[in-house]
C-alpha cells in the first residue's frame, strides 16, 4: 500500500500595533503676543495591546465531512502584542474571522473598530495564508479651556491674556531630552469676545501643568490665582480629557475726593474731569458731598484729574496726575482747593493804615458783598469768588475826603491779593501874619474896613462924653 496525504492549508494572523510618542518640540513664531509650542510625535510600537479573535462564519473542516472547527461568533483566541508591538495567531483553520481590541497601551485610546480578517483558501501551492496589517491607536488628548468673567456677574471679558505653563520638566519619550523646562510657558493666548480661550497645544500625557493670568482686560485687576492640573490617563475609552477653568476679575475702582484745603471737608460745586494720556475725556462731573467713583480705568495707564471750574470762593487747583495700580483695593485721588485771599488797606497819602472809614465791596451786579469799618490793620477777606468788584468808601474818617471807587479783580490764585484805597486830608485853613486863621470857605457877605468903623464909633462916643462932662463942670 502506498499512502499519500495532502496537508491542509492554515492561516496566520499578524497584527503590528503602533502608537505615538513625544519626540520633540517646536516653537511657533510669536505673532501679536501669541506664543505656541508644537509638540511633535513619532510613531512607535505599542506593547500589551490585547485582541480577541472570533469566527465570522462557521469554520468547516477541509474534507467536508469532519466536524466544523468553529461556529459563527465563537471566540477563537485572545492575543497580546509583545515588546515588538506584534500580536500573532498561527495555525488557524482557513476561513473568515473578525478581531476586537479589548485593551490598549497606557496613554492611548481603545480602537473600537472591528477588523475583518479573510483567511480563505488561495490555491494548492499556498500552505499558509497570512494576514499581516499595521494598526495604530490614537493618543488620549487633552483640551484646556478658560472662561473669563467679571466677579459676581455673568459678564464675560475679552482681552485677558493667559499662559499655559509646564509645572515640571517635559522630556522626549524617544531620547529622554528635556523639551520644556519647569515653569516654561507653553502657550499664550487672549480671551475672545465671549471671554473664552481654548489652548491648542497637544500636551503629552502624564505631566503637570498650570494656567495663569498674565494680563487682565482693560479696566480690571489681574487675578493671581493659579489653576494647576495633571494630565492623567483617564482610561482607554475616553478620547479626550477636558479641563475647564473659570477666572473672575474685579474692576479697578478709583475714588476722587474734592476737598477744601482749609477745612479738609468735601467741596461741592467744582467741575472736574479725568482725561487719559491722549487728552481724551474719560469722565466729567460736578463734585458733591460724597466722593466720585470711576470704575474700570486701565491698569498701568496714566490719567489726569483736571478742575475746569472751582467752587465760589475757591481757586482752581493744579491738575493731579495718577497711574492705575494693579490692585482690587479702592485707589484714592485727592484734589484740594485753596480759597481766595484778599487784603484791603485803607491808607492815608503817607501809606499808613487809616482807621474809621466805612467801606463796602460791591460785585459786578452792584450787590453788597461785605461792609466794615477800617482799623489800624488791613482788612482780610477769604473766599471772594473769582471776578471783578468795586471797593467803595461810604464815609471818610474825620479830616479826610471821601475817596473815589476802586475797581479790582479777584484772580484765580491762592496767593494773597492786595487792594489799596488812599484818602486825602481836607485842605487846612489859611492864617495871615499876626492874625487869626482865615478860612478858604466861600464868603456869603463883605466885611471890608469893619474895624475902622468900630474905631470911629469909639472916638465919637468918647468925645461926646468929654464934652458933656466939661459942660457940667462949667455950670
Amino acid at each position: 500500500k502506498v499512502e499519500m496525504k495532502d496537508e491542509v492549508p492554515v492561516g496566520e494572523l499578524i497584527i503590528n500595533k503602533k502608537g505615538e510618542f513625544l519626540d520633540s518640540v517646536t516653537l511657533a513664531d510669536k505673532v501679536k503676543g501669541v506664543v505656541e509650542h508644537i509638540f511633535n510625535y513619532v510613531t512607535g510600537k505599542l506593547t500589551d495591546v490585547t485582541f480577541e479573535v472570533y469566527a465570522e462564519e462557521d469554520i468547516k473542516a477541509a474534507d467536508g465531512v469532519s466536524d466544523d472547527y468553529y461556529k459563527k461568533d465563537e471566540l477563537i483566541a485572545t492575543i497580546k502584542t509583545d515588546e515588538t508591538g506584534i500580536a500573532k495567531l498561527e495555525n488557524l483553520p482557513l476561513g473568515k474571522y473578525y478581531v476586537k481590541e479589548t485593551g490598549t497601551a497606557y496613554g492611548h485610546v481603545l480602537d473600537g473598530e472591528i477588523r475583518h480578517v479573510d483567511l480563505t483558501y488561495v490555491d494548492q501551492n499556498t500552505p499558509v495564508v497570512v494576514y499581516d496589517k499595521d494598526w495604530q491607536n490614537n493618543r488620549q488628548r487633552v483640551e484646556v479651556s478658560v472662561l473669563k468673567k467679571e466677579k459676581d456677574s455673568d459678564r464675560t471679558l475679552e482681552g485677558a491674556i493667559f499662559g499655559l505653563f509646564a509645572k515640571e520638566d517635559i522630556k522626549s519619550e524617544t531620547t529622554g531630552k528635556v523639551l520644556i523646562e519647569a515653569d516654561e510657558i507653553i502657550e499664550l493666548k487672549s480671551t475672545d469676545a465671549e471671554g473664552k480661550i481654548t489652548f491648542v497645544a497637544d500636551l503629552p500625557i502624564g505631566a503637570t501643568y498650570y494656567v495663569k493670568e498674565l494680563y487682565a482686560p482693560d479696566g480690571f485687576v489681574t487675578n493671581d490665582e493659579v489653576k494647576e492640573f495633571t494630565f492623567e490617563y483617564a482610561g482607554e475609552d475616553q478620547p479626550t480629557v477636558t479641563y475647564d477653568f473659570t477666572f473672575d476679575n474685579q474692576p479697578t475702582v478709583v475714588e476722587f475726593t474734592k476737598s477744601s484745603l482749609t477745612t479738609g471737608k468735601e467741596l461741592p460745586g467744582c467741575k472736574l474731569k479725568v482725561v487719559d494720556a491722549d487728552g481724551n475725556i474719560v469722565d466729567e462731573w460736578t463734585s458733591g458731598k460724597e466722593a466720585h467713583v470711576i470704575r474700570e480705568l486701565t491698569v498701568g495707564k496714566e490719567y489726569t484729574l483736571v478742575e475746569t471750574k472751582p467752587a465760589d470762593g475757591y481757586v482752581t487747583a493744579e491738575s493731579v496726575k495718577f497711574t492705575i495700580k494693579d490692585t482690587a483695593d479702592v485707589q484714592k485721588v485727592e484734589m484740594k482747593d485753596d480759597v481766595t485771599k484778599v487784603k484791603i488797606s485803607k491808607q492815608d497819602i503817607a501809606g499808613k493804615e487809616l482807621p474809621g472809614a466805612k467801606l463796602t465791596i460791591l460785585d459786578q451786579d452792584g450787590k453788597v458783598v461785605e461792609s466794615w469799618t477800617s482799623t489800624e490793620k488791613a482788612h482780610y477777606i477769604e473766599m471772594l469768588p473769582i471776578g471783578k468788584y468795586t471797593l467803595r468808601e461810604e464815609t471818610a474818617p474825620d479830616g479826610y475826603l471821601v475817596a473815589k471807587d476802586v475797581e479790582f479783580e479777584v484772580k484765580d490764585t491762592g496767593e494773597v491779593q492786595h487792594v489799596t484805597m488812599v484818602d486825602e486830608e481836607k485842605p487846612a485853613e489859611k492864617t495871615p501874619e499876626g492874625g487869626k486863621p482865615v478860612s478858604d470857605s466861600p464868603k456869603t457877605g463883605d466885611n471890608t474896613n469893619l474895624w475902622l468903623w468900630f474905631m470911629l464909633l469909639g472916638i465919637g462916643a468918647t468925645g461926646t462924653g468929654a464934652l458933656a462932662f466939661m459942660r457940667k463942670k462949667k455950670h
